[in-house]
């Protein structure tokens, strides 16, 4: 299963319907090349809540979506520190994870932890595990962008006050207690929920 958030809807890639969770009822279509990009077109638009397309083979439908969208690169975490809290920020009003574009010559492990220490101040961080990959897409100057997020979990022993990047956008950055954290009630895009409900 892929899942592309578009104008933060998804667009899902799957081989079965989905009957359970968050994206249950959303109109289901079978996956044909002819019809992708206006599917991709039917998403975009503000009204559509996202669609599901049954492919036979997930591979070749994701690889051929990808023909159509240029590829940027960004890493981030999910950082919890010695408490075991998990770090959040607030980008453009929306609650977020720290994450950036990789730059040219770093692996996508130290893109990761060089994001997160830039965006909220902190650092001694290691990574525990590579923990999910999220795909988003965006216009710019009459092109389809995806930007493809690996994201790792972390450990952090930084006990000291967090530095949210103001230049980035972002105006806050908390740790919150897992069990104090509901994704489906907090204003956050559907894209960060759904990592937060996959880990």
């Amino acid at each position: 299963m892929y899942k592309i958030f578009i104008n933060d809807k998804p667009l899902i890639f799957t081989t079965h319907i989905i009957v359970e969770g968050i994206y249950a009822g959303l109109p289901v279509y079978e996956y044909s090349s002819l019809a992708l990009m206006t599917h991709v077109r039917e998403v975009e638009e503000l009204h559509n809540k996202g669609a599901i397309l049954l492919c036979e083979d997930v591979e070749l439908a994701w690889g051929e979506l990808n023909q159509h969208f240029k590829s940027i690169v960004a890493a981030g975490g999910l950082v919890y520190n010695i408490k075991n809290q998990l770090l959040l920020i607030k980008r453009l009003g929306k609650w977020d994870l720290p994450k950036g574009k990789m730059d040219i010559g770093e692996s996508i492990e130290e893109a990761a932890i060089r994001e997160v220490e830039e965006e909220c101040g902190i650092s001694q961080l290691s990574i525990l595990r590579k923990a999910a990959i999220s795909y988003h897409s965006y216009k710019l100057h009459g092109h389809r962008f995806i930007k493809v997020t690996h994201w790792f979990e972390m450990k952090t022993m930084y006990n000291g006050k967090l530095v949210p990047q103001a230049e980035e956008s972002i105006t806050d950055a908390i740790w919150i207690d897992r069990a104090d954290l509901k994704p489906l009630e907090i204003d956050t895009y559907t894209s960060i929920r759904d990592i937060l409900l996959e880990n």
